[in-house]
């Protein structure tokens, strides 16, 4: 009981600005004391720790912020690298849509272009068929006169028996154009027998027969 009476008694604010002014006295005799060793280019243990350890926050201090510095540069790379994939795949997917749209193009002009190829090629065919019609029936045409020509001739050198010697070249290439037509071997059979079986009259033989 009495030392809780005693304690009772104590002035507490009076020990508590005791203590202030003990720490305050502390404090200035330390620093008073860090204020001499400086002036006198002396390092204690603690003052070098001190030191130290307030470099070492300091260089902590500056390789974060050089780090940060860092690290947004890398972000900006990043950002900026991200934007020119981002073009360069739109610039892409734009040229693939193109080459696309070309290729479709390029089809349906090639489609164009081979109908185009094949309905000339048919009118040519066509052309040419035409053509080869009208030749036929020129031909046809032409080795009915021949032929018409090669029976007249048969006929005349039956009647005079023999082939006026001026005639006799005419003959066979009037019977070689005939052959030339596609002509039938009635006129080769007439043109053969007027040149395998009729003498060649001599012109004033010919002559003499009209005089008289």
């Amino acid at each position: 009981m009495d030392e809780v009476l005693a304690l009772s008694q104590l002035d507490f604010a009076a020990i508590f600005i005791g203590v202030i002014i003990i720490l305050v006295a502390i404090k200035f005799v330390v620093t008073l004391f860090e204020w001499f060793v400086n002036k006198l280019g002396l390092e204690t243990k603690w003052m070098r720790q001190k030191r130290e350890s307030e470099e070492m926050a300091k260089r902590d201090h500056e390789l974060l912020i050089k780090t940060t510095e860092n690290v947004n540069k890398l972000q900006e790379i990043h950002n900026s690298d991200t934007d020119k994939i981002t073009l360069f795949m739109d610039k892409m997917e734009k040229q693939m849509s193109q080459f696309a749209d070309n290729r479709i193009h390029d089809r349906e002009q090639s489609r164009e272009i081979q109908k185009e190829l094949n309905d000339h090629i048919k009118t040519i065919a066509d052309a040419s068929a035409a053509n080869k019609a009208q030749i036929d029936n020129l031909m046809i045409a032409d080795r009915e006169i021949l032929a018409n020509k090669i029976n007249d001739k048969y006929k005349y050198y039956l009647s005079i028996k023999g082939i006026p010697e001026d005639e006799y070249d005419e003959f066979i290439k009037l019977h070689d154009a005939y052959k030339g037509c596609g002509g039938n071997s009635t006129g080769d059979a007439k043109f053969e027998y007027c040149i395998n079986h009729l003498d060649v009259i001599p012109v004033e033989t010919k002559l003499v027969l009209k005089h008289d």
